[in-house]
């Protein structure tokens, strides 16, 4: 039990600058949200909670390893299947935020400028 909680907590403070950059974009978009946002600042939340939910899934995947090849006894070719099909949902996690993020930047940039007057094209 002592070996999965080390994992764990390594796990944890390998990932803890980028939870605490995704807590703290959340409780911003949030707070942007509540202020009267608009789309840009839904997809934002959005983009922003995803990524940290693929940091917080981040953390048990050492412990994932452990658990499989020590306690369920798989040899190293089924451990790393399984976890790569872990990788593979953590990676698509990951990439749809990454996609909401940008999609937000672009509505806010695109909807700022041409709310402005600013003329797009010469």
């Amino acid at each position: 039990m002592e070996m999965y909680t080390q994992a764990v907590i390594g796990g944890l403070v390998s990932s803890a600058p980028p939870l605490v950059g995704w807590i703290v974009a959340v409780v911003l978009a949030a707070i942007m949200l509540r202020r009267g946002g608009g789309r840009a600042e839904r997809f934002l939340l959005a983009g922003a909670s995803l990524m940290l939910v693929q940091s917080l899934i981040a953390i048990p995947t050492t412990a994932l390893s452990i658990w499989l090849t020590v306690d369920r006894g798989m040899a190293n070719v089924e451990a790393a299947s399984v976890l790569s099909i872990f990788s593979l949902v953590r990676g698509c996690i990951g990439l749809a935020g990454i996609i909401c993020l940008v999609y937000a930047f672009w509505v806010k940039f695109r909807l700022g400028k041409g709310a402005e007057g600013v003329r797009l094209s010469p």
